[in-house]
């Protein structure tokens, strides 16, 4: 007997005009994210909620020959969107209740206490929604939100899946070559023609580290595919598959990640793909039951190697080894400043544990517990922290208990359904999990998820992976009835 969140329905082995007009608008989607400069500013965020909720919209189109929209009846059996409704309202109250405003006098801001709010209620700040504010909190948070739902009651076909699965891997491969050559030519330059002001681009993101989030999502991405489709070629005793190009996909887009000279970045994507060729060489020899088997796949591995070893050679080590060493440094002491922005995030969390300080509020409220003297002395005096460079402290000090417990149902329950269906047999479904486990330990150090390009991907790839294992567990129990 299905469980109650897996009815026969859920999965319609048919092809609705419908689902593919949802592909179309999720490949809109999933590709303007990145390439709009990592979906940083207002003009690409309401463009990206936009898109999200045309995909939502036509998850939820009814299909001519069912009475019942399938979709509408899978989105009130999901709990992560009621969540997401009390997350979204949850920010709403923070908005409409700000207890500080921004003042500008003389050439400086200062942040004013408001009286008036309702203290027994959460509470924000009342500052330029184009800078940051709970109500542009909720812009961003609405595009993962929406997307989730959408992939989760309108895709019904494994097809569907691996075909969203390996857009990404593509995109991912075109935007990765882009920033290799963006890097070998010297560009300055976005695109070769769009200045910013930010000193470290890489292919279409403005922040270094932000496209090695990415990019390492790719990376476990496409070797997860890799890992898939060499198991199932070992089952079906095939002579060939695809999971070469794909292993020779997560070096080329792992290079650029190197390239980009993002120190967290590059320790994370080296984990991830050193992990990789560990299972991928235990499968080589445990599963692969031919000598001609072996040696293609052996031969497969070394030219991965050997063309990740030229990649590899082009990495300017001197400014690598630069960016490592200023960790320890005493004279800049980088690593030092940022041990110290995290413990005063931590108290700004313990001051205000239960509701938060307000979605959007770290940068207008930091500076009342950031360390003046040390960041002076490392960045100058008007060093001012937008981001705490750990989203593991920075949503909950914004977000309270309150707000964070939300999060961890959602994360929650995606975690149920997994477990439920023994994942860790699954070398794809596995691998993407390690992946999304990865960038959160990225997060510990960086502020990723401040990025709607690297949220909604790895929300997509989490939503994505889920539909799968469950997709697949209703044909396990399917053949066993019909045994």
């Amino acid at each position: 007997m299905l469980d109650q969140t897996s009815s026969s329905n859920d999965f319609d082995p048919g092809r609705p005009h419908q689902e593919k007009a949802l592909l179309a608008c999720l490949t809109l989607l999933l590709l303007f994210l990145p390439w709009a400069l990592g979906t940083m500013h207002v003009w690409s965020q309401f463009t990206a909620l936009g898109l999200a909720a045309v995909c939502f919209f036509v998850a939820l189109l009814p299909r001519p020959s069912d009475p019942v929209t399938p979709g509408l009846v899978k989105l009130v059996r999901f709990p992560v969107f009621y969540l997401g409704l009390l997350l979204m309202g949850y920010i709403a109250i923070q908005g409409f209740n700000p207890a500080w405003r921004y003042f500008e006098l003389a050439g400086y801001w200062y942040m004013l206490p408001i009286n008036d709010h309702i203290s027994w209620l959460p509470t924000g700040t009342r500052t330029a929604f184009e800078q940051s504010n709970p109500f542009r909190y909720l812009v961003i948070l609405g595009i993962p939100f929406l997307t989730v739902c959408a992939l989760w009651c309108g895709i019904t076909r494994r097809e569907s899946v691996f075909f969203l699965l390996i857009l990404l891997v593509l995109n991912g491969v075109v935007l990765s070559l882009l920033g290799f050559a963006q890097i070998l030519t010297g560009a300055d330059k976005i695109f070769w023609m769009i200045e910013h002001p930010a000193r470290h681009t890489v292919a279409s993101f403005i922040y270094r580290n932000h496209a090695a989030a990415y990019f390492n999502l790719m990376v476990g991405l496409s070797g997860a595919l890799a890992l898939y489709y060499f198991h199932e070629g070992r089952l079906m005793l095939r002579r060939s598959d695809p999971s070469g190009i794909f292993l020779f996909f997560s070096v080329v887009i792992l290079a650029v990640v190197g390239l980009s000279l993002s120190r967290a970045g590059t320790v994370m994507g080296t984990i991830t793909l050193l992990s990789l060729f560990c299972v991928f060489l235990f499968y080589t020899l445990v599963q692969t039951t031919t000598k001609t088997n072996k040696l293609i796949a052996t031969f497969i591995m070394a030219l991965v190697v050997a063309f990740g070893g030229y990649l590899v050679s082009q990495v300017d080590y001197d400014r690598l080894i630069e960016r490592f060493d200023q960790i320890s440094e005493l004279d800049d002491r980088p690593w030092e400043v940022r041990w110290s922005a995290t413990k005063a995030t931590a108290e700004m969390f313990s001051d205000n544990w239960l509701y938060g300080t307000g979605a959007g509020s770290f940068r207008w409220l930091f500076p009342a517990y950031q360390d003046w003297e040390r960041d002076s002395a490392a960045f100058g005096p008007d060093r001012l922290w937008q981001y705490a460079h750990n989203d593991l402290l920075q949503f909950p000090a914004e977000l309270g208990m309150v707000g964070m417990s939300l999060i961890f149902l959602c994360l929650g329950y995606f975690g149920w359904q997994l477990l439920a269906r023994r994942t860790v047999r699954n070398p794809l479904a596995f691998f993407i999990l390690f992946t999304l486990a990865i960038t959160m330990l990225h997060n510990a150090v960086d502020f990723n998820f401040q990025n709607p390009a690297v949220l909604t991907t790895w929300a997509a790839m989490l939503a994505l992976v889920t539909i799968l294992v469950r997709m697949e567990r209703v044909s396990e129990r399917r053949r066993r009835r019909k045994g």
